[in-house]
């Protein structure tokens, strides 16, 4: 029998949805993302965000995996959001979630035009 395996971020509804729409963007939108999500997430721990990249990418394997391991940005982005706490990470989902639906939005309505 198979077992599964529940990542940290599938623990979460919200955040299993937002990694859903983050993975579903093109790579350029994904990249972008993850620079403000870093940039948000080291404001909400008060870090330095080029520290906060160095000291991850330090601790990783070399063999990734995962979709998001393919782009060290967003790799970063990623892992930055299990340091923070369960509310600001809250907070960091609820706003990028925010702009991926908006920027769906005027994309569709370019289209529409």
């Amino acid at each position: 029998m198979k077992q599964s395996f529940i990542r940290w971020y599938e623990k979460n509804e919200y955040l299993k949805a937002f990694m859903y729409l983050m993975q579903d963007l093109p790579p350029e939108e994904q990249y972008e993302l993850a620079i403000d999500i870093i940039i948000k997430s080291s404001s909400l721990t008060d870090r330095d965000y080029t520290k906060l990249i160095r000291e991850i990418s330090d601790f990783n394997p070399k063999g990734f995996k995962r979709w998001y391991d393919k782009n060290p940005n967003i790799h970063v982005a990623i892992e930055s959001l299990r340091d923070l706490t369960e509310e600001q990470r809250e907070e960091v989902v609820r706003e990028f979630t925010d702009k991926i639906i908006e920027s769906s939005k005027v994309k569709l309505e370019d289209v529409e035009t």
